[in-house]
């Protein structure tokens, strides 16, 4: 797959460049109630391969839960506003170890660990312990220049639960695939997601669609805008949809 004379839009797992960007998502969990997330992160290369890096995220959780822990425990507003605080508020802060220990024309495969640090500001804004996620892919490069990218993806509890006793046991199996666009100014990626959580006994589905632009050179690198709506699908779901946007630069 000869992919010289493009930019690297961040769109295929398996080459790792630097990468800093902006990113939020906005979470409509029913007509009566949304929540958001602020995301700024930074990917960094090492090795003479370049094909492992870390990445560290710093997450901002924009939620009513964060003011209101109490919300929907009783009719009476007043009965649930007697501890109202900010509602967005630090998330749990990680850093991700990728390793891409496999890499061919045609095909790749990559290990990837994160770990969540117990630095969120409220009860809703983390898991309430440090926690781990663990993931493995394997990518085919297809001819046309497509990428079709499966992956498993455990997250976990690392302490056996927060203060409140409840743990974390979550299966994500993610059927990643990016289309050749003629125009390689733009990109695209479909990410449907089958969900178990193991400690609720629920499964529920999802469809994530990104729709990207390069936009020229900025701070050294390589700038991007994205919009990545998505669904949620199943009687189990905890959200109905999201819609995220974000702005990045690559390969400075």
């Amino acid at each position: 797959m000869d992919t010289s004379e493009e930019i690297n839009n961040g769109t295929n797992p398996t080459l790792l460049t630097t990468q800093a960007g902006i990113q939020y998502q906005y979470n409509e969990i029913n007509s009566d109630l949304n929540t958001g997330l602020f995301e700024a992160f930074y990917t960094q290369p090492f090795g003479e391969a370049g094909t492992r890096a870390f990445k560290f995220t710093v997450p901002g959780s924009d939620s009513p839960f964060n003011a209101r822990p109490r919300l929907g425990e009783a009719e009476d507003a007043a009965a649930v506003d007697d501890r109202v605080g900010d509602e967005f508020v630090l998330g749990d802060i990680s850093v991700t170890y990728i390793d891409v220990f496999y890499l061919s024309d045609r095909n790749g495969s990559a290990f990837t660990f994160e770990l969540f640090t117990d630095t969120a500001e409220s009860d809703y804004a983390g898991y309430g312990q440090f926690a781990g996620e663990t993931s493995v892919f394997y990518a085919w490069f297809l001819d046309g220049g497509a990428i079709f990218a499966p992956a498993w993806v455990q997250t976990f509890g690392l302490e056996g639960g927060n203060d409140a006793g409840v743990d974390v046991n979550v299966s994500t199996f993610d059927f990643y695939y990016v289309p050749k666009l003629a125009n390689p100014k733009y990109y695209m990626t479909y990410d449907p997601a089958v969900i178990h959580d193991w400690e609720s006994d629920v499964t529920f589905g999802s469809l994530q669609i990104t729709f990207g632009m390069l936009t020229g050179r900025a701070f050294g690198g390589d700038s991007q805008v994205f919009v990545k709506p998505g669904i949620l699908l199943g009687g189990d779901r905890p959200a109905e949809w999201s819609i995220q946007v974000g702005y990045k630069v690559l390969n400075f």
